[in-house]
């Protein structure tokens, strides 16, 4: 039944915010995200999953919990912007203003800039975390390097289109199918065309999978398992292999890419290939690591319940007993408040 619920909940907000977003103004988009930035953490129930999530990674302080919020507040603002500028009567309109937003609250270091470079002799394959705001990020990223985005199918048609508008207003390309059309190699055929073309392929593998559903790495101490797509199809097209993080800047984020990931072992046998899988998706897993201790609010993610399942011990998700519960992080990487 909560469950249930909560798809009524979610599909309920999505089609209050398609229909609501174009009348709004830029200004009360933001007022709004700023309100539910604040009711947010004063929801107990909402903030005690994400404070006893983040205590189980040992990233938990009460500056994190308090900043969470503000940044789903700004991610919900941008989302809004984003379905407010694709109901825009010209096509014109539906990039400008977004275009214009983008380019004011998100800056880009200079390691996007020499992704470019080498987006521009090939396809690449960008992966990152579900950070807040990405909706406006990528369409930051976009304006530089061509972007084509992997999102998840949803079942629900009314997301589908959320998405869609998303995308249009945003002008990247994007692949979005079921799950069920063809096999798991054969779905990665369209992406694989998309770094032919130049593309940099975007994909965001933090959701944990079910144990023997994915391939393993080390993170907080547990194993688990994390999607093998991204690192499998840059064994199969040979495109480098790079990833998006971000930092919170004054009221808006600076963009940061790493890699590529540089270890290209022997892949002529299936053992061989998957331990080249396994390597870099543990890349991936221990950069995301870093993230999460240096920049624990800007993760979107800390409230999903699958996360929250291997949070708490799920045996589906996590093969090791949970490590203790402490706060205590290294202090070298540890998050670090910044004003709002």
């Amino acid at each position: 039944m909560l469950r249930g619920l909560r798809r009524w909940v979610t599909g309920w907000a999505t089609d209050a915010g398609m229909w609501m977003a174009p009348q709004l103004s830029a200004a009360a988009v933001d007022r709004i995200g700023h309100w539910i930035g604040r009711c947010g953490g004063h929801l107990p129930l909402l903030v005690g999953a994400v404070a006893d999530n983040m205590r189980a990674a040992g990233v938990y302080s009460p500056a994190a919990v308090r900043d969470y919020f503000v940044q789903v507040g700004i991610h919900l603002a941008g989302a809004l912007h984003a379905l407010r500028s694709a109901g825009a009567r010209s096509a014109h309109d539906r990039g400008f203003e977004l275009a214009e937003l983008a380019r004011a609250r998100i800056e880009l270091d200079a390691s996007v800039g020499r992704l470019g470079e080498v987006a521009a002799t090939g396809g690449v394959i960008l992966v990152g975390p579900h950070i807040a705001n990405y909706l406006l990020g990528l369409a930051r990223l976009n304006q530089e390097i061509p972007l084509t985005v992997y999102l998840r199918h949803s079942k629900d048609p009314r997301r589908q289109e959320a998405k869609r508008r998303w995308c249009r207003a945003a002008g990247v390309e994007w692949i979005c199918e079921p799950p069920d059309v063809g096999s798991a190699l054969g779905r990665l055929g369209p992406m694989a065309a998309a770094l032919r073309n130049n593309r940099a392929l975007f994909i965001t593998p933090d959701l944990p999978q079910k144990r023997g559903q994915g391939v393993p790495v080390d993170l907080f101490g547990r194993r688990i398992c994390l999607p093998a797509g991204p690192a499998w199809l840059a064994l199969r097209t040979r495109a480098p292999m790079y990833l998006l993080l971000a930092e919170v800047r004054d009221q808006g984020q600076r963009l940061i890419v790493h890699g590529p990931f540089e270890h290209l072992g022997a892949s002529s046998g299936r053992a061989e290939r998957r331990t080249e899988v396994q390597r870099r998706m543990q890349w991936f897993a221990a950069k995301l690591e870093r993230f999460l201790r240096e920049q624990t609010p800007l993760w979107y993610l800390w409230g999903d319940k699958r996360w929250t399942r291997l949070f708490h011990g799920d045996r589906r998700y996590v093969s090791l007993p949970r490590p203790d519960r402490s706060p205590a992080r290294p202090a070298a990487v540890a998050y670090a408040h910044y004003p709002h």
